[in-house]
């Protein structure tokens, strides 16, 4: 009797061990099948839907990983936008171009009026003045009293500094000319050594006239 009892308890542990064994078994197995098939999903950019007025204000997440706010909700509203922002700034490694104008810039000036200088016209001490004829001459230098003792120009008046003598086929007597480096002259006298394209000029002193000497001149008959 003891022994059939013994091998009863006998038969008893080895069930209650083997049960235990087998529950054992059961969840390591399911705790690695769990590990080997959690797979970590790659996080999901943030996503904003957009749902009906009848949805909670709160800010939440849906299923799908978008952002689910109410269209009265101005807090998830302006949240939403700033997710969107931040989103277009990290897609693109592009800068913004800023549009430039063209800015045309005009600048008035003030034009002054050119005076207009016409032509033949010499300037005199008198200032400019217009002129008929222009000559290029040889010219010399001749006193008062080389004409005759009285000093008595050709045209009757006294000779002195400013009357000339030249050849009346070549400039009328009684012209006014202009001789650069002696002034406005009156042409007055004549000479025997005086024709063609020569002129003599009156001077004041003998070392005006030596001074002169013989030279190269323009002459110019003025109006």
């Amino acid at each position: 009797m003891k022994r059939k009892i013994f091998d009863t308890i006998t038969n008893l542990n080895k069930k209650i061990a083997l049960c235990l064994v087998i529950a054992g078994f059961t969840m390591m197995n399911t705790g690695f099948t769990e590990q080997e098939n959690f797979v970590e999903e790659p996080a999901n950019e943030i996503e904003i839907e957009q749902t009906s007025a009848n949805e909670p204000t709160a800010i939440a997440v849906g299923e799908n990983g978008r952002i689910k706010i109410s269209e009265d909700d101005e807090l998830s509203k302006a949240l939403a936008e700033v997710v969107e922002n931040s989103r277009d700034v990290n897609t693109t490694d592009e800068e913004p171009v800023a549009e430039t104008q063209a800015v045309e810039v005009s600048t008035i000036e003030e034009v002054q009026p050119v005076e207009e200088i016409p032509e033949n016209v010499i300037e005199t001490s008198r200032g400019l003045v217009p002129y008929t004829q222009m000559y290029g001459m040889e010219a010399t230098a001749y006193l008062p009293t080389d004409g005759s003792p009285e000093g008595i120009t050709a045209m009757g008046i006294p000779a002195t500094y400013g009357i000339v003598a030249v050849d009346p086929d070549v400039i009328p007597l009684g012209s006014r000319v202009y001789i650069p480096g002696y002034g406005e002259a009156l042409a007055a006298d004549t000479g025997g050594a005086i024709y063609g394209y020569r002129i003599d000029l009156c001077m004041e002193s003998y070392n005006e006239a030596m001074e002169f000497g013989r030279r190269n001149v323009t002459v110019f008959v003025l109006k």
